[in-house]
């Protein structure tokens, strides 16, 4: 689970430069924006551009600086149409993808993705509703982001609420008719639950004789249904009777009408308090479990309450002993963590269930229990809360009546498709834990009857348990019809019996096994010592091959060796020919021009006698 996050793992900066650095960066936005939180974080396109990422009332803004290569976006809230977590290379949870009409941007490498995506999605709900944060949750927000040193002066902070104060009227007025409208259907609906409410509670006093006693048990209710409730008439708590209305038993245990013979044993249920929550009732049956011990298995760590947590996907149970509080109640807290697989609430939250056991309770007489369920990282978790109310009642001793109820609790009051929202999933999932739960229980039920009754005395007993009990209908019948002394004997030897069958049979199982096993590890041995004769024959292959091309090698470089001095010398005797014939020529021209100097000489002296002559 990820903790709080505080000013020192956002950002190193306080609010007041994260602020001044998205007014510089951001100066097309209205002035009335203020920044809510940043993250760091990447938006991934051709390359991954890391940059910040900043939320404020109605925007989301992106801005990177690589080397001067800015890139600047800008969001609208109330235009994005689609929001997921995403997985980076589909292995590494820290994205999310945005969806716009026109555009899809996918931005990774968060350091809290989760808190991050549970921001962004709150403030993108308000904006689709065009709700604006109050004061408080403005101031809210910004501690659970930055912590308490925002690096602002008093001027400052007073200037900031103005503003925001400012906007929050400026919304008001645009959306007082829609708010009259909204607050007429909340009025009515309140009016028709009130009117649900006594007509049923009428309903059940008529079936009821005498005064009932009014009691005041359960925690106090918040401030806003104190106000709403002022109104209505005070109703005093109805007592069980001995006969359940058909209504309200939805198991139809018709067997609780006994005579006084067959319930010796009984409590008596007319001093009982019991008062069920307004809200729905999902358990409402006896079972053969001893009042004290259905405290035990709902109550405290055992193995049971630990196979239920553990079949729910509930880890990290840790618990308190149960305190005695001041005025009388004791107090147990529990912390865990559910293992959700629902895409908007994300894949775990953790919770927290106080559990109160009034001052009211008697041991062996009744225990009545009211849980406190508070989950902390889902959508709009700071709005609402589940009560649970365990009221255990036995109806003998050996026998109780578990009734549960609970209700949907608001501290602030959603809007109404916020509350649809929050009702339809609540509603499902704890219809679908307390079936679980009762299932268990029953399961639960069948294996104490099992290991817990004599086997001596249920057969004396099961005549008298066939005139009222229909469900025992679920526990194993006894094929011996013996005496008690016999039947406790047969018993102990069939049990004898039975167990040295199981050893016989997990000897016989163990040998057979440990067989399997043996030639398993000769098979193996057999394989190897193939494979390895495979791979000898496979290298000495190799090597022969290996010879064979060194010594086809060795042949062919001797062959190349005397071609190639046979060719030399070929090559020196023609180079020879060609020397001698050079030098022949060579000869010729040098006789030619001795004769070619020599006419010139002549001719040259016939020209000086002629010279002379003249």
């Amino acid at each position: 689970m990820e903790g709080p996050l505080t000013v020192r793992q956002i950002s190193s900066s306080t609010y007041k430069d994260r602020n001044e650095e998205y007014k510089r960066q951001f100066i097309h936005l209205p002035d009335t924006e203020k920044l809510i939180a940043d993250y760091a974080c990447a938006l991934q396109k051709d390359i991954l551009l890391q940059g910040r990422l900043y939320l404020s009332e109605n925007w989301l803004c992106f801005h990177s600086n690589i080397f001067r290569w800015e890139t600047t976006i800008s969001i609208a809230l109330k235009n994005i149409t689609f929001m997921t977590k995403e997985k980076t290379a589909r292995l590494i949870p820290n994205a999310i993808q945005i969806i716009t009409e026109s555009e899809k941007f996918f931005f990774t490498s968060f350091g809290a993705r989760d808190r991050s995506y549970l921001s962004i999605f709150r403030l993108w709900q308000n904006a689709l509703l065009e709700k604006s944060l109050t004061r408080q949750e403005f101031w809210q927000l910004l501690q659970q982001n930055y912590g308490t040193e925002l690096g602002l002066n008093a001027e400052e902070m007073e200037n900031l609420s103005l503003s925001i104060e400012d906007n929050v009227q400026a919304r008001s007025t645009e959306r007082s008719s829609l708010d009259d409208c909204g607050e007429r259907d909340d009025k009515l609906s309140k009016s028709m639950s009130f009117t649900c409410e006594s007509v049923n509670r009428v309903s059940e006093t008529e079936s009821i004789d005498g005064t009932l006693p009014k009691t005041e048990l359960g925690k106090e209710e918040p401030q806003s249904e104190k106000q709403i409730k002022k109104n209505t008439p005070l109703t005093s708590e109805k007592r069980l009777s001995r006969v359940p209305s058909k209504s309200l038993d939805l198991n139809k245990n018709e067997y609780l009408s006994l005579d006084k013979s067959s319930t010796s044993d009984s409590v008596d249920e007319e001093n009982i308090p019991e008062k069920d929550l307004h809200g729905r009732l999902y358990i409402n049956r006896v079972f053969h479990i001893s009042a004290e011990k259905m405290f035990e298995l709902l109550f405290t760590s055992s193995r049971f309450i630990q196979r239920f947590y553990n079949s729910r996907n509930i880890i990290d149970v840790v618990s308190t002993p149960w305190n005695v509080e001041p005025g009388g109640d004791q107090l147990k807290t529990i912390t865990y963590t559910v293992i959700l697989n629902n895409p908007i609430t994300g894949k775990s939250t953790a919770a927290t269930e106080k559990q109160i056991l009034y001052k009211e309770s008697r041991e062996a007489q009744f225990y009545l229990v009211d849980a406190e369920v508070q989950t902390h990282d889902v959508p709009y978790h700071d709005y609402f809360y589940t009560l649970n109310r365990y009221c255990i009642i036995p109806s003998s001793k050996q026998k109780c009546r578990l009734r549960v109820s609970t209700d949907l609790k608001y501290r602030k009051q959603p809007w109404a498709i916020i509350k649809s929202l929050i009702e339809k999933n609540s509603w499902s999932s704890l219809e679908d834990y307390f079936r679980k739960l009762e299932s268990d229980l029953i399961m639960e039920e069948s294996i104490l009857n099992q290991s817990i009754e004599d086997p001596g005395k249920l057969s004396g007993l099961r005549r008298r348990r066939r005139t009222f009990n229909r469900t025992a209908e679920t526990v194993p019948k006894l094929s011996s019809q013996r005496s008690s002394g016999d039947g406790g004997l047969d018993a102990k030897g069939d049990i004898t019996g039975k167990k040295k069958e199981i050893e016989n049979y997990n000897t016989t199982l163990i040998v057979a096994m440990s067989i399997f096993l043996l030639l398993l590890v000769l098979l193996n041995v057999t394989l190897f010592l193939k494979l390895s004769r495979i791979e000898h024959a496979a290298q000495s292959f190799y090597r022969l091959h290996l010879q064979e091309e060194k010594s086809l090698n060795l042949a062919s470089d001797v062959v190349s060796r005397a071609e190639n001095s046979q060719k030399n010398k070929d090559q020196a005797h023609r180079l020879k020919g060609v020397l001698r014939d050079s030098i022949v020529m060579l000869e010729e021209l040098k006789s030619s021009l001795i004769m070619l100097q020599r006419t010139f000489d002549l001719l040259n002296k016939n020209k000086t006698g002629m010279a002379v002559e003249s």
